[in-house]
């Protein structure tokens, strides 16, 4: 057997703890696409799997070209590279218009112009939010029955426009990160989740988290938090 070629701009990472076993960082967040096939084929062949997804924007605007469904991994990483839009927000709905995913458990705070919000999704601003709002029952629901789930994460999830200058991004804390992506009373969500996740992709998109360098310094302050407290798993 032809062993598989590694996906372009993709590191691959072996994970040892809670959840996931496999894990993809990149930079460009529409190369999660590929990824999540590729996790998909090589973890379960069954369809259906479920999106659950930390970033600052919905990447939910319709793509120009969306993928056809059945596309090899290979073909879907050159649909990302070629076809997806560079600003890299339409990727989930490229995901879902592909037949790669079926649901998606969206949490985003930014809507870019032309982002929508679809029957296959969930959303809320924060996780606190969604797991106290009316659709908290639905997104477990989901979690419990998904074949699959893929644990997605932008890095810029985890800054702010400043008030000052909303050019200037502001990173946040360690505790705020945890806080946002492990509120109080969100054990049983992430037991839920994890159990059945095989696979994160997470975006470092240094474009929106204040360049190089500063996006450098906070996945640095991110990456404890998801792989060491999250994930129960050494740090890439």
């Amino acid at each position: 057997m032809t062993p598989p070629v590694p996906l372009i701009g993709v590191t691959e990472l072996s994970l040892a703890g809670r959840g996931p076993k496999r894990g993809y960082v990149f930079d460009a967040h529409r190369l999660a696409l590929p990824c999540w096939a590729d996790a998909l084929l090589k973890e379960t062949q069954d369809p259906g799997a479920v999106l659950l997804t930390f970033d600052r924007h919905f990447d939910t605007v319709p793509p120009e070209l969306p993928p056809s469904r059945g596309l090899t991994v290979a073909q879907l990483e050159q649909h990302a590279h070629h076809q997806l839009d560079p600003r890299n927000y339409d990727h989930i709905l490229a995901a879902l218009q592909g037949g790669v995913i079926s649901h998606a458990i969206i949490v985003a705070r930014a809507r870019p112009l032309g982002s929508l919000v679809s029957k296959e999704m969930l959303s809320a601003p924060t996780l606190d939010s969604l797991l106290h709002g009316p659709d908290a029952a639905a997104a477990l629901k989901l979690l419990d029955q998904a074949p699959a789930v893929l644990l997605d994460i932008d890095l810029d999830c985890f800054t702010s426009p400043s008030d000052a200058d909303p050019t200037t991004i502001v990173p946040w804390s360690e505790e705020l990160i945890r806080d946002h992506l492990m509120p109080r009373g969100s054990e049983d969500f992430w037991q839920r989740a994890l159990a059945r996740c095989v696979a994160l992709t997470f975006a470092r998109e240094p474009k929106h988290c204040g360049g190089l360098i500063a996006g450098g310094r906070l996945f640095e302050t991110a990456a404890h938090v998801v792989f060491e407290e999250l994930l129960q798993t050494d740090l890439p």
